[in-house]
């Protein structure tokens, strides 16, 4: 860890600009941690960090729009390991604690999170060791649960509507035409749902939709 006298750099990765907002506004009086960049995207983020100086911690939601936090979070690990990944979310599953764990996660908070936790969790993971909020509960390698059972994919209006017509053995051009859409573009939303589920193919993405009750969530 550096030394108090020296800063640290801290990101934000979230769909919605006023989390990274706030943790901005939350920072602005604090000497040792400086705001360098809000992201609604994984491509916004990862722009930044080859063009610029890597932050020291990003806070990272795992629901955004279209993308699967824990799959950025897995690569970041990978292809940027100095950065110390922190998962700011509302989600509180056992499962998904320790899959972001497991991608590669060094803290996990609620997006409720004050001040003060904050800045003991950025202490915490950039002195080397994990942290998890007080109100999360998390028992490393629960055996009675799969590391990811709980965790569902976001899916947008468009792609549900598709997974349905999927679901109804409609072909891949009669979808295109009840939507009115082109063939290529129920492709593509076709290979996001396969994509964001991990199947792969059309059998595999049938069998976890109907396993997971995907269609049957908010």
């Amino acid at each position: 860890m550096k030394s108090n006298q020296e800063t640290y750099n801290i990101a934000v990765l979230d769909d919605h600009d006023l989390i990274a907002e706030a943790i901005k506004s939350m920072l602005s009086s604090n000497d040792n941690f400086v705001f360098v960049g809000g992201f609604t995207n994984q491509d916004q983020l990862v722009s930044f960090l080859k063009d610029k100086t890597k932050p020291d911690i990003l806070l990272l939601d795992i629901h955004l729009k279209d993308q699967d936090g824990l799959k950025i979070c897995k690569m970041l690990n990978s292809e940027f390991p100095s950065i110390k990944i922190v998962m700011l979310t509302s989600l509180t599953q056992q499962s998904i604690v320790s899959e972001s764990f497991k991608s590669g996660a060094k803290g996990y908070l609620p997006k409720n999170v004050g001040y003060i936790e904050l800045i003991e969790c950025f202490e915490t993971v950039l002195g080397g060791k994990i942290y998890i909020h007080k109100d999360i509960s998390f028992v490393p390698n629960n055996p009675k649960k799969s590391s990811s059972y709980d965790y569902l994919p976001r899916l947008t209006r468009r792609e549900k509507e598709i997974l349905q017509l999927i679901l109804d053995e409609f072909t891949t051009q009669e979808i295109a035409d009840k939507l009115c859409l082109t063939v290529s573009t129920i492709e593509t939303h076709r290979s996001s749902l396969l994509a964001k589920t991990g199947a792969k193919n059309v059998v595999g993405l049938i069998k976890y939709t109907l396993e997971r009750g995907l269609l049957s969530t908010d």
